[in-house]
């Protein structure tokens, strides 16, 4: 609650600076510098700004506080892409609690030209707040020059690989405006080969060198004590009470023929961990994925997910689940499989991170054949599966554990809600986008839980468990297809350029939006009419593409095309239809309802009896409420 009243501190602060420095002081000297170099068919400007000794300029960027720099370069009536570099962090001076990050020394921005603007004159304007120790003093620098006709090649500039990370973030769709990560290691592009070659080369020292995996007998014995440790490792308590469970459901060695079956669940325990493990080393080794990679996939994280909600309701006595269920341990039809299966199970919700040891044995590994990796894998393997195999040796330490009793039930229970816990863990783990969906599927999961826990339990004739069975396949199936059907990506804003823009007036039916965000009228447009679900709609009714014009910050060309549609004011939307009529386009002033547009589109796009035709072949228009 305090970061706003420090902010706004910070600001009063920096105003009382500004408005009381010394005249007397004057402005530091701002060396500018320009160069231009050819890219293929783009011109790229480097504008070099020399930050005095003894002061920094916030960046584009400024952090909690500070005014951000601004650049503007302009050619031609239109203002042309800027990209910032990113700032070095730093404490404010002014507030210590702030964070902010500044330019300091030289600091170089690029512009990205097309190429007709060789030969054209330019206009740049720069705004920054360079600040002291002793006082903050605002700059502003404007230079008039011309483009070169020939500028020199890129390649013989030694900004080059800055230039390159600009135009990837540009291609990437950075806008008007970016910033190149820090830190970035820049590929450089050959030309003549699909290769790349990193710019830089690393050789990495290691805290505890005598830990390094150097060999195979090295790797095996590392392994046995990383896969030890591994149970005890944050990643895995949440299955640490199905360990627990396996625990408590060994028979014991006091009565007759328990010692022999306490060995039997115990080795078909191992025998679980061991099968995982092998399929986990053939996956990632085939697939040549990391340790983890695997649960990256969303399909995988959802069947987790599935698994511990069952789990869940099971030890909440919702339905039974013959996998793990505690109170029935002694009357369990395959003891064995329910071991096998409770190891398997165990295991694979264990092994999304990684523990001690680990991470060296696996660098090595990955990097050999996959048999290698496979006996890598099962000492890993045998290390988490020691404490059963130390059961079989040592039968006498289920004495330690706590006798069978009624508190299992109660234990059953508090069980259950710490799987509905990591239920909710994994879920937070999905695309935010995903959790209607899940939510939905988890629903419809719930509710075959019940259903057969409810009428399709031991105690059902065959006909009943049959007819239940099928009923909570067909609802499976139906949470299974809400999930994982390919969802259709929203379409895309482009953000609007005059080249752009003029080379595709005709071809196609477009739509212009005009915005800023200082309109909230547009803002409550953009959320209520325009909405992702809809765009995509009119997209696939009317085949149109949607340009988002931009005008929060000073754009000439857009201002043009503002005025050309009769226009100074905002919200506005002008729909623009391909071929001969594209020169008239049809505009919305101000506010306006889904009906509203919707019936435009089908004027503009499909003719007089547009309406007509649409209302027979396409879906009914959807309405604002």
């Amino acid at each position: 609650m305090f970061a706003p009243l420090r902010l706004l501190a910070a600001g009063l602060l920096s105003f009382f600076i500004l408005s009381s420095a010394p005249v007397a002081a004057g402005l530091p000297d701002l060396p500018v510098n320009t160069e231009f170099a050819r890219d293929g068919e783009h011109i790229i400007a480097a504008v070099f700004v020399g930050i005095p000794a003894g002061y920094h300029a916030y960046a584009h960027e400024p952090g909690d506080s500070g005014r951000p720099a601004l650049l503007g370069f302009s050619s031609g009536g239109c203002s042309l892409p800027v990209f910032y570099p990113p700032g070095a962090m730093q404490r404010d001076y002014y507030d210590a609690e702030a964070t902010v990050f500044v330019y300091e020394g030289m600091t170089t921005f690029l512009v990205d030209l097309p190429s007709d603007k060789a030969g054209m004159p330019y206009t740049l304007d720069i705004s920054l707040l360079l600040c002291s120790a002793k006082n903050c003093l605002p700059v502003s620098r404007r230079l008039d020059g011309f483009v070169p006709d020939a500028p020199r090649a890129m390649e013989n500039m030694p900004w080059r690989d800055i230039a390159l990370a600009a135009l990837r973030a540009a291609r990437n769709g950075a806008g008007q405006s970016g910033s190149v990560p820090p830190g970035e290691i820049i590929p450089r592009e050959n030309d003549n080969s699909e290769k790349r070659d990193l710019e830089i080369r690393l050789r990495p020292t290691y805290a505890d060198e005598s830990l390094e995996i150097s060999g195979l007998v090295k790797a095996l014995l590392a392994g046995i004590p990383a896969g030890l440790l591994l149970n005890a490792m944050p990643c895995v308590l949440p299955v640490l009470v199905l360990k627990v469970g396996g625990f408590l459901m060994l028979p014991g060695t006091d009565r007759k023929g328990g010692l022999r079956r306490l060995r039997e669940h115990n080795l078909c325990f191992v025998a679980g961990v061991m099968t995982f493990f092998t399929a986990l080393a053939l996956i990632l080794g085939l697939a040549n994925l990391m340790w983890g990679q695997l649960y990256q996939n969303q399909t995988i994280l959802l069947v987790l997910l599935v698994v511990v909600f069952l789990l869940g309701l099971s030890m909440l006595g919702v339905f039974t689940l013959p996998v793990v269920d505690f109170k029935f341990a002694a009357k369990v039809r395959k003891p064995r499989l329910q071991f096998y299966l409770t190891g398997f199970l165990s295991t694979f919700l264990a092994t999304p991170c990684s523990g001690p040891l680990l991470g060296g044995v696996l660098s090595w590994a990955f990097i050999q054949s996959l048999p290698v990796l496979v006996f890598v894998f099962w000492s890993i393997g045998l290390g988490m599966s020691l404490p059963y195999l130390l059961l079989c040796v040592w039968p006498g330490m289920t004495q330690l554990l706590p006798k069978p009793g009624p508190w299992m039930l109660f234990f059953e229970r508090i069980v259950g809600f710490l799987l509905l816990g990591t239920t909710l863990y994994l879920f937070s783990i999905l695309p935010v986008n995903k959790y209607p969906q899940v939510l939905c599927a988890l629903l419809l999961v719930a509710f075959c839980a019940w259903l057969w826990g409810r009428h399709g339990g031991g105690t059902a004739s065959v006909r009943r468990r049959a007819a239940v069975g099928a009923t909570c396949l067909v609802v499976l199936a139906v949470a299974a297809f809400i999930v994982l059907r390919p969802a259709t990506p929203p379409p895309q804003w482009r953000s609007f350029t005059p080249e752009y823009f003029s080379a595709r007036l005709g071809e196609k039916n477009m739509l212009l939006e005009f915005t800023a965000d200082w309109c909230p009228n547009c803002k409550f447009l953009e959320a209520a009419v325009l909405t992702d679900e809809r765009l995509g709609e009119w997209q696939r009714r009317y085949d149109m593409e949607f340009i988002r014009v931009d005008i929060t910050n000073d754009n000439p060309c857009a201002i043009r095309l503002l005025e050309e549609l009769g226009s100074k004011s905002l919200p506005l939307t002008a729909l623009f239809p391909a071929g001969a009529k594209a020169s008239s386009p049809l505009v919305l002033r101000d506010m306006y309802t889904v009906r509203h547009i919707e019936k435009n589109m089908n004027e503009i796009f499909f003719g007089p009896y547009g309406f007509g035709l649409s209302a027979i072949f396409q879906r009914a228009p959807m309405e604002l409420y």
